[in-house]
């Protein structure tokens, strides 16, 4: 274990330093100064990891975690054999959190339109959101692009994948989730694990999803069967969380035919008049839909009134291009391993 932990550690110096190297080469600090605190941030966590086999054999946590746990390395090798995912030492470890969250993802959007800020990163090109290990730091910049008069969107992060370079593992607040929900989870950062195409955030995003998607239905069925409870539930969260993400995504839509009828000298505070009325009937609608309970209504009413379009942009990184993947899957015939390939080899005709 303490080799293994070594290995990680010397992996993450070695990273730290390519990413100095690349700073000083492009002189720009402030990005210096955020990959620092982002590798500070991921340093950490690897150091404090255990090796999974050491959790389920010395630590106190319960039966049904410790059977969530091996859930995940079940879906993972199942993954890595079924769907052609590459095989890396992600989720072989587990780190708890101490029911704290540990990452928050910042986003941003212009006020009367859906253009997104974006950060340009090294080999991940154009990134339209930024982490933090640090919920202050986060805030920070998100008062700073407030003043610059953006919409912001400040959110805890369930899960995230170093694309392969460190090894990923599995943080104590993923066995909060019910069995379909874990599945889903790990077979999208596997997803980002295998596949990643530079300046393609939303692609990469609606890719990991809509795969994430169809390999939680293929395992759930192949481990506890179509018509069982683990199915069931997850089919019953798929429902709701459809309805959902289709109704946010026809209110961005009409919001953006919306401002497009502003007229060019209307001034910003009636602007924002104008879209706060929008925003509220927006709300009600939402109320109206038959999905989950009051509480997680008003927990999303909250959200679009803090972070505006910043919001609306979350869904349509994520599930935007849902139909246009699904067309393609089923080209391949509803193959989730050539579906993968074909998208590999063919990024110029899925994106």
């Amino acid at each position: 274990m303490l080799l293994k932990k070594i290995k990680y550690i010397l992996i993450a110096l070695w990273q730290l330093i390519w990413l100095l190297f690349i700073m000083w080469v492009m002189f720009n600090a402030s990005l210096a100064v955020y990959l620092l605190r982002q590798a500070n941030g991921q340093f950490k966590i690897i150091y404090h990891t255990q090796q999974v086999e050491d959790v389920l054999i010395t630590s106190n946590i319960s039966l049904q975690q410790q059977n969530k746990i091996k859930l995940i390395q079940e879906v993972k090798a199942y993954a890595e054999v079924q769907f052609g995912l590459k095989k890396t030492d992600n989720y072989t470890t587990f780190y708890d959190q101490h029911n704290k969250p540990i990452l928050w993802m910042l986003t941003a959007c212009e006020p009367f339109s859906f253009n997104e800020k974006v950060w340009n990163f090294p080999l991940l090109g154009e990134v339209s959101y930024k982490g933090f290990f640090d919920y202050k730091l986060a805030r920070i910049e998100g008062i700073a692009l407030k003043m610059q008069k953006y919409d912001v969107d400040i959110g805890k992060v369930s899960a995230w994948s170093t694309l392969g370079f460190l090894p990923d593992p599995i943080l104590s607040s993923m066995l909060e989730n019910e069995e379909g929900e874990i599945v889903e989870l790990i077979i999208h950062e596997l997803t980002h694990a295998t596949l990643y195409f530079a300046n393609n955030v939303d692609f990469n995003e609606n890719f990991a999803s809509f795969v994430g998607r169809q390999g939680a239905l293929q395992f759930i069925k192949y481990k506890y069967g179509s018509e069982s409870l683990e199915m069931k539930n997850y089919l019953l969260n798929v429902k709701q969380e459809n309805t959902l993400k289709l109704f946010l995504l026809q209110q961005k839509e009409r919001l953006d035919a919306y401002y497009k009828t502003f007229a060019k000298d209307l001034s910003d505070r009636d602007k924002y008049l104008k879209k706060q009325q929008k925003m509220n009937e927006i709300i009600d609608a939402l109320y109206l839909l038959e999905i989950y309970n009051w509480k997680t209504k008003i927990k999303i009413a909250n959200k679009i009134k803090l972070s505006g379009n910043a919001y609306f942009m979350s869904y349509n990184r994520y599930d935007g291009q849902y139909d246009k993947l699904l067309e393609i899957y089923k080209h391949q015939n509803s193959n989730l391993k050539a579906f993968i390939k074909y998208a590999a080899q063919n990024l110029n005709k899925v994106k």
